[in-house]
Parts: C-alpha cells; sequence; structure tokens
C-alpha cells in the first residue's frame, strides 16, 4: 500500500527562507580619480564599460581594458564587484577552479555564457566560472547519478527509456518508479508543494523497493541522501511478503 500524507502519523516541520536579488542600474560611465593595478597606475579614470571579467576605462594617457583580478581589493570593490578570496588567492586558483561570485551595483544582461578556458556563466548578478577539470568532474558525476537512477527504475519494474538521461525530465521515470502520477510533476514547481513532494516520493520510492523506513529519513537529509539514494538503487529486492 502506498503512503498518504494525508493519512501518514509523520509531522514535518518545514522552515523556508526566500532571498531576492535586484541589480541595481548605474549609469555608463563612473569617474574615478585613480585607479591601481599590480604592475600600473591610471590617473583621471572613467570607466565606459564593465564586464563579467573585464572593465573597459578612459584615462590620462588614453583607454585600456583591464582585467578585475589585476585590481586591488579596494578597487574592486568600488567597482561594486564583492572580493570573496584576495587577490594573491584568485591568481593561484588556476583554469580548473570552480568560483561563483555575486557582482554588485551592476546592470547586466539576465543570461550570458561564454566559452574561455572553460565556461563562464552569467545569470544577473551572479557569475559562475568552471574550468576544465570542474566540468569534467561534474560531469561524471551527472553520468553516475543518471546511471543510478535508471538502475533505481528497473529494480521497480519500470522501465526509464531516454528520459533518465535528461536534466529535468528525468523526474518523469523517476516518479513513475514511486508509483506517483506524473502531475506531481507541477507539484515540484511551486514552493512548500515541491518540499512534500519531495518527501511523498522518498517514502513511496522506500516502500516500492521494499526496504525500511529508515532509508527514507536517510533519503531526505543531506549527505545521507546520496547513500540511500545509491543503495536503494544497488541493493537486490527483498523476497515478497
Amino acid at each position: 500500500m502506498k503512503y498518504s500524507l494525508a493519512n501518514g502519523g509523520i509531522l514535518v516541520g518545514l522552515v523556508a527562507l526566500l532571498l531576492w536579488f535586484a541589480p541595481a542600474a548605474t549609469g555608463a560611465d563612473e569617474g574615478i580619480v585613480e585607479i591601481k593595478t599590480r604592475t600600473a597606475s591610471y590617473t583621471n579614470v572613467t570607466v565606459a564599460g564593465k564586464g563579467g571579467t573585464n572593465i573597459y576605462i578612459k584615462h590620462a594617457g588614453g583607454m585600456s581594458n583591464l582585467k578585475i583580478e589585476e585590481l586591488a581589493p579596494d578597487a574592486q570593490q568600488s567597482l561594486g564587484y564583492a572580493v570573496a578570496t584576495s587577490a594573491k588567492d584568485e591568481a593561484g586558483a588556476g583554469s580548473n577552479a570552480l568560483r561563483i561570485r555575486r557582482r554588485v551595483g551592476e546592470s547586466t544582461q539576465f543570461l550570458e555564457v561564454q566559452f574561455a578556458n572553460g565556461v563562464n556563466l552569467q545569470a544577473g548578478d551572479w557569475e559562475i566560472q568552471l574550468g576544465f577539470t570542474s566540468l569534467a568532474a561534474i560531469t561524471l558525476l551527472y553520468l553516475l547519478f543518471c546511471c543510478s537512477a535508471r538502475l533505481l527504475c528497473k529494480k521497480t519494474g519500470t522501465e526509464p527509456g531516454i528520459l533518465i538521461w535528461l536534466p529535468i525530465l528525468q523526474i518523469f521515470p523517476l516518479l513513475r518508479a514511486a508509483g506517483m502520477s506524473a502531475w506531481w510533476f507541477l507539484a515540484l514547481l511551486v514552493p512548500v508543494l515541491n518540499l512534500v513532494a519531495w518527501l511523498g516520493w522518498c517514502v513511496n520510492i522506500v516502500i516500492t523497493r521494499r526496504k525500511s523506513l529508515l532509508w527514507a529519513l536517510m533519503l531526505i537529509l543531506p549527505v545521507t541522501n546520496v547513500i540511500a539514494f545509491l543503495y536503494l538503487a544497488l541493493a537486490k529486492a527483498n523476497p515478497a511478503d
């Protein structure tokens, strides 16, 4: 018998915190008395444009294109860039690093993707830099998840098909594996309801696999959810009652 959230004896407390970030629009040009980099100093500076990794300035000697990482931390902050690490740490991070930072006080288009020494994704105020090593690691982890999800579906007698390899769409075969309607996908798009749908899936998939409900708890909790998911995908089926 499937678990019913209405009749269950489990009381779950849900606390949701939502953060909304609104980018502050600035003018095209900004006047600055002086900007110093590691190798040069520019006076009578006017910032003509900003990018994710570069700024374009007019100064007493003409025009220049400067890399953000070459600026001193105080100069980066004055231009609206959040400084998460020191300049030395930024320089030593290497092209293989995964870096996420929020750019403050700057108007940018909603989504922009650049391919240079990896992938540079800009979404609103946020910038995500993925080096080649990070991309390879994320790809391997995603393939591991897809293979585990495929095994989990097959262990429940459900044929996952090609959807199990596709982001987002893989939700549908996983819902079928737990004996849940595909309409639960809509609940996953609604705040709070998505938590109810997730809790219901965790309990139903464990019951379908004929495992202890302790595994449902482990599937819900962070860190242990990875272990529980792999266990449900790899474990042999229990004998029918």
